[in-house]
């Protein structure tokens, strides 16, 4: 069997942190069969941000391959972002041979399905969250993605609430639309031999609380309800530390005018997806905050190296988070919010690393995840 993961969001030196989880499934499959990254990206004016993103290595030269094709911004004409992007994925398929195609990402990615299937190649589209929240109420895009939604042979959607409010929109999407988590690499996000290893390789003061918030500085996550959570929480020997990008908008600028406030919050650039487990095994719990969340890959990685968390009740989380590794609490709402963090700083919660490790190792480990994801491709192929 050979296959081809298709997604704009990928990680590469410039911007490590973005599309890690697509990054981990190329890997992890290629691992288990033959399996070619196939990354679309934008053509951009020369020399400008965009297009020094866009040219950028990736993480490991060569695992990858750009596809370019001409876009238009803030997803206006959709009909002609589908042609140039079904264009430049047709274009490789002329050249390259394969069984299955697993699109990641609905928009602009999935625009790419009808072409594909036009090739007679079963595809799978997965689905992760911000990719269906924030082109549902589209009219713009409504026909286009129904189109590709139609087509597509199986649908994975990342988490139970994701896959429920795509249904209630397409409900004869039901008997092709699966769940299926984001892989955690146990081997990688593990409880650490020492934590002041940890504690020292980033700086951190051993005598402080540090909280942890792996968020890109967007609405949808949330950050300005942990600031203003953090002004709650009594212990201010706690530091709070937030890793995310910042895309410079009017929403960041207010976030970021918010950190520059107080002294204890440090805003982190992104990472890679290795470096993220010092972070993870160092800090004392991590917190999501968001609005909107299609499935909370941070919070498996966190309770994968023992640490316990606190979360919104925002669609993905309650897939992971149980009264045995966190705390879920209603969205905007800081003042829950601290109070769980609280409770845990005080030594209030029940659970040690090694049960809260153990609470989600058997529903979200990469041998199992990958394993159901190569068999929804053979029952396709059969």
């Amino acid at each position: 069997m050979k296959t081809a993961v298709v997604s704009h969001l990928y990680p590469n030196r410039r911007y490590p942190a973005n599309g890690t989880f697509v990054r981990d499934l190329f890997l992890q499959l290629n691992r288990r069969i033959q399996t070619d990254m196939l990354v679309p990206t934008v053509r951009s004016l020369p020399f400008t941000s965009r297009w020094r993103a866009a040219h950028e290595p990736f993480l490991e030269e060569d695992e990858a391959q750009r596809l370019r094709y001409l876009s238009i911004p803030r997803r206006h004409l959709p009909q002609l972002i589908r042609h140039n992007l079904s264009a430049a994925v047709t274009a490789h398929l002329d050249d390259h041979s394969y069984d299955l195609i697993h699109v990641n990402w609905l928009y602009p990615d999935g625009l790419s399905i009808p072409a594909i299937k036009r090739r007679n190649i079963p595809v799978v589209l997965t689905i992760h969250g911000s990719d269906w929240y924030k082109t549902r109420g589209r009219a713009s895009l409504r026909k286009v993605l129904h189109t590709s939604l139609q087509q597509a042979d199986n649908i994975l959607t990342v988490g139970n609430t994701l896959k429920n409010d795509i249904l209630s929109t397409y409900p004869e999407l039901r008997e092709k639309t699966h769940v299926i988590h984001n892989a955690v690499d146990f081997s990688v996000f593990r409880i650490p031999d020492s934590r002041e290893q940890a504690l020292a390789a980033l700086g951190w003061e051993p005598d402080r609380r540090h909280l942890l918030c792996v968020a890109n500085i967007n609405p949808e996550k949330g950050v300005d309800v942990l600031l203003d959570a953090f002004q709650h929480i009594t212990n201010r020997n706690t530091i709070l530390h937030i890793i995310g990008n910042n895309p410079g908008d009017s929403y960041a600028q207010s976030v970021i005018a918010k950190i520059a406030q107080q002294q204890q919050v440090i805003l982190h650039p992104p990472v890679t997806h290795e470096e993220i487990a010092t972070y993870y095994q160092a800090c004392d719990m991590l917190v999501l905050p968001s609005r909107k969340e299609g499935f909370g890959l941070s919070l498996a990685e966190a309770i994968a190296c023992g640490k316990p968390v606190v979360s919104t009740k925002s669609g993905g989380p309650e897939d992971i988070v149980t009264s045995a590794n966190g705390y879920l609490v209603d969205v905007e709402a800081p003042e829950q919010l601290a109070g769980r963090i609280e409770m845990i700083l005080s030594g209030e919660f029940p659970h040690g690393p090694d049960e809260i490790r153990q609470s989600i190792r058997d529903r979200f480990r990469s041998d199992i995840i990958i394993g159901d994801i190569i068999k929804y491709y053979e029952s396709l192929l059969t």
